[in-house]
């Protein structure tokens, strides 16, 4: 194994298992980048975030970031793979929708932006096309769609996790590439995220210009910022986090960041880690209120607003639900967020100009 500049670490033994896994995407992209295989465009604005590696870059805070800023001009909707649900194909949400008909991550956004369309779909060509017949949107939001070529955006953003720098990545199995980071030149916006906040204008300077490949492309960066907690059954009413102790439970890619956050406050923290996107079961419940109860009459358990919407699927005890706090994570940009806004709302005022 080798631990990159960037920090992380990379399997050298499965290098020829990348090299094999790279050959095969990048004959993928390749036919699509040459017309064999088709990409789909669409006569209104599909605005497509993502990245080129597993987990991990804040794809769902970032899918959110541009929401509050259409909606109030342009009739938004949400497309997302719908990553965990148990139903299948295309999937419209409603008031009654749980993490299991759409799967968590979309279930989040439906929660905090009830006036959004959220739908769900594996084929994003198809659930556009659904989308458009069922709601007309003036502008559509693909979620973790960077790989899906089928589906060729008007404005493409790709995210790249400061912490697991792309250009210092391995493909998988090595490393966390999906594909080769020449992919980064589709992109129209580069956002690295979950940068530190006093990161350097220096720092900043020289990853933007390694990141360019093309002249136009523009590149920004973000860290995250927590706002203010909730009970898990009142998302409309913030609180403040106890003086307790605090049981963290999170079933995401990178607890690390909330669990800073909360030391970062001064609270004194255990945890139970589970994988990404795992879905708790009644045998998990009984472990964490046991795990609770040791930590003392008073304890409480914090938990991310992803986590949140898996948890809400299950019958937790009143004495429980009112124990359970939600954290919520936003993004904030270092600098240009003007430049930012201005770029997504140009793109989509330029479709309604020309129609």
């Amino acid at each position: 194994n080798r631990i990159m500049k960037s920090g992380f670490r990379i399997n050298n033994a499965l290098r020829p298992l990348g090299w094999l896994y790279g050959l095969v995407t990048g004959i993928r992209n390749l036919l699509f980048d040459k017309g064999i295989r088709k990409s789909r465009q669409f006569g209104l604005p599909v605005i497509s975030i993502g990245n080129i590696t597993v987990g991990g870059t804040g794809k769902t805070p970032h899918a959110e970031s541009p929401a509050p800023l259409l909606k109030d001009h342009f009739k938004t909707a949400v497309l997302s793979r719908g990553y965990g649900r148990h139903t299948k194909g295309f999937f419209m949400s409603d008031a009654h929708s749980d993490s299991g008909l759409i799967g968590d991550e979309p279930l989040q956004i439906k929660r905090r932006f009830p006036d959004l369309e959220v739908a769900v779909c594996s084929d994003r060509a198809e659930g556009i096309t659904r989308l458009i017949d069922m709601c007309a949107p003036q502008v559509i939001i693909l979620d973790d769609a960077f790989q899906h070529r089928k589906v060729k955006p008007s404005l493409n953003i790709l995210l790249v996790n400061w912490h697991r720098n792309i250009l210092d990545d391995a493909m998988l199995p090595a490393g966390y590439l999906r594909e080769s980071v020449k992919g980064r030149r589709r992109a129209d916006i580069i956002i690295v995220t979950k940068c530190p906040e006093d990161l350097s204008k220096e720092a900043m300077n020289d990853l933007e210009q390694r990141l360019r490949v093309k002249p136009e492309q523009q590149v920004f960066f973000t860290t995250p910022h927590y706002n203010k907690p909730y009970l898990i059954d009142d998302a409309g009413q913030p609180v403040e986090l106890p003086r307790v102790p605090l049981l963290t439970v999170t079933g995401i890619a990178s607890p690390a960041l909330m669990k800073a956050e909360l030391e970062r406050q001064g609270h004194r923290l255990s945890s139970i880690d589970y994988p990404d996107h795992y879905r708790y079961t009644k045998q998990d419940i009984i472990n964490i209120t046991s795990r609770l109860e040791s930590l003392g009459q008073d304890a409480a358990v914090v938990t991310t607003a992803k986590d949140a919407a898996r948890l809400q699927d299950l019958d937790l005890a009143p004495d429980l639900r009112k124990k359970i706090y939600v954290l919520p994570v936003g993004v904030r940009f270092l600098r240009d967020a003007d430049k930012f806004n201005k770029a997504v709302l140009d793109h989509v005022e330029s479709f309604a100009k020309n129609k």
